[in-house]
This record gives structure tokens, sequence and C-alpha cells, in this order.
């Protein structure tokens, strides 16, 4: 049970990917800007993480649900993969609401 959480972070920007692939909203429709914009949030969330960790604002939770291993002191791998998926579906939202609009059909 320890894979939880990961997995279910994992499975979740797997299936965020095929919807962009399907619609072509963000990293389909143009992989070098997404890319870095996903690079830059990570990025941004994770000195953001690190400085709460650092003034104690922030201690890593238990759970049963999480792998357990830490990056570095209360910062558990699960963190940033939810990190890159929070990135992600922000690109790929943006780029619906850009659609929507902007008066283009989204449609199947």
């Amino acid at each position: 049970m320890g894979l939880l959480y990961l997995g279910f972070v994992v499975v979740s920007t797997l299936c965020m990917g095929l919807v962009d692939h399907r619609w072509r909203l963000a990293l389909f429709d143009r992989p070098r800007r997404t890319l870095g914009v996903v690079a830059a949030g990570t990025l941004l969330f994770l000195v953001w993480d690190l400085v709460a960790i650092e003034s104690g604002m922030y201690v890593r939770g238990e759970s049963p649900a999480m792998t357990g291993v830490e990056l570095l002191p209360e910062l558990p791998v699960e963190e940033i993969f939810f990190i890159v998926f929070l990135s992600y579906i922000t690109c790929v939202l943006h780029g619906l609401f850009s659609r929507l609009l902007a008066g283009d059909e989204v449609s199947s």
C-alpha cells in the first residue's frame, strides 16, 4: 500500500496526458513552451516547499499510502510528482480555457 498515493499521482498525470494528446491543449500543441512552464512551475513550488520546510511551517505527514522515501528531510518523493502534475494540469487547463474563450470548438 506504500505506493498508492504515488501511483494515483502518476496515473492522473498519464490520464491528463491522454486528454492533452486528444485535444492538443499543451504539451502536444507547443511542447517546448509547455516543458519550460512545467519546469519553471516545478522549480518555483519546490523552492516554496523548501522554504516552508526550513522555516518549520511544513512537516511530512505519516500515511500508509506513501512510500516513506524522502529526497530531503520532510520532502517525500511523492511531492515532486505532485508538483509536476500540478504544473502540467495548469498548462492543460490554460490551453482549454484559451480555446473556449477564443470561441474555438473543443469537441470529440
